[in-house]
């Protein structure tokens, strides 16, 4: 009897150090806020990538594409002022030589043997006929430099022609990986998105009120979304009038900008920036977002993560490329290269 009660207690005390053990097994196992079966960060992280990588495929065609359209205009730009050169000085040696043939015809018939006669001494009659002998050469050199001008314009014409053509084709092909590109975002940005969240609730990032999370650099970065950008800092504009003084992020329209850092914020609209946002930061930075879809906060003060508008394609933006236009003013001052600092907010 009393054998029976100590087997009892021994197999009842050997299954709590079993249940026992299991339990700290899963507690050790599973990671805080993460079910069982669930894919951990590390999974996230790898699918994010993988997704990143795809992107960064498609756009290095885009970018190939955006760098040969750029290369046409800086080449059209250099053209254009090399022929708006060769145009001035042809119309002046034109003038030059045409007062030159008025004058030749107002004047009588030169009368050689009055020149001999006249002259009062050899020397004299030398110098004089040497003298009308280099205008006459003189002449000659102003007619043949006004060819030379006249067949050098018509070469530049032809090469600049031929610049053009090249330009309509890379801009072309511009636009076609362009599209590839803002298909492949909008394609992926359920999953993007969806993976983001999962793994910011797996860090314990849900508690935020805003989205987003301050890189080493303090900033968050500007565009919660799938996305995909470039350097493409100093890009001729407008035919080579001006560089592009920021860095285009693309991604699907609607995505949500936020607030790199703390601070104020200002709605503007103008022709080439559309619907823009200026975020004056509480360190004396001054953020632009242009080419806006829509504000969602047109002023007031605002904290890092917090969104203030959404991608779009306003202002001189194309609509089949919505994109953020980002800069970056360090001290409200002149703009930054923002590259180098978009890759260290991610």
């Amino acid at each position: 009897m009393c054998g029976n009660v100590i087997d009892r207690h021994s197999i009842a005390g050997r299954l709590l150090a079993l249940i026992a053990a299991v339990t700290l097994l899963a507690v050790f196992t599973h990671s805080p806020g993460r079910a069982p079966g669930a894919p951990s960060v590390a999974d996230l992280e790898r699918d994010l990538d993988a997704i990143r990588a795809e992107l960064g495929d498609v756009g290095a065609d885009y970018d190939r594409a955006y760098w040969r359209l750029d290369e046409t205009e800086t080449r059209i730009e250099k053209l254009d002022a090399r022929i708006a050169k060769t145009e001035k000085e042809l119309q002046a040696s034109q003038e030059a030589l045409g007062r030159r043939l008025q004058g030749m015809y107002r004047m009588d018939a030169i009368d050689y043997l009055t020149i001999i006669l006249g002259a009062s001494s050899f020397q004299e009659l030398v110098t004089t006929l040497d003298f009308i002998k280099r205008v006459g050469d003189a002449d000659a050199a102003a007619i043949s430099e006004s060819k030379r001008l006249a067949a050098e314009l018509q070469q530049q014409r032809a090469e600049a022609e031929r610049e053009r053509e090249e330009q309509a084709a890379a801009f072309k092909q511009l636009a076609a990986e362009r599209e590839k590109l803002r298909a492949r975002l909008s394609s992926v940005r359920s999953r993007y998105d969806s993976l983001k969240k999962e793994l910011d609730r797996q860090r314990g990032t849900t508690a935020r009120q805003v989205p987003g999370v301050p890189a080493k650099n303090g900033m968050v970065f500007p565009v919660q979304g799938v996305h995909y950008y470039s350097d493409t800092w100093g890009a001729s504009r407008d035919g080579g009038r001006r560089s592009h003084k920021g860095t285009d992020i693309m991604a699907p329209r609607g995505t949500s900008c936020v607030a790199v850092l703390s601070g104020s914020v200002s709605a503007t609209y103008s022709g080439k920036g559309g619907k823009s946002i200026y975020l004056h930061a509480d360190n004396g930075w001054v953020f632009y977002y242009a080419h806006l879809d829509g504000y969602a906060i047109s002023s007031g003060t605002v904290q890092a993560g917090q969104v203030i508008g959404y991608v779009g394609s306003t202002g001189n933006a194309s609509a089949s490329a919505p994109h953020l236009h980002f800069e970056i003013h360090p001290g409200g001052g002149g703009a930054v290269n923002p590259y180098p600092y978009l890759r260290a907010m991610e």
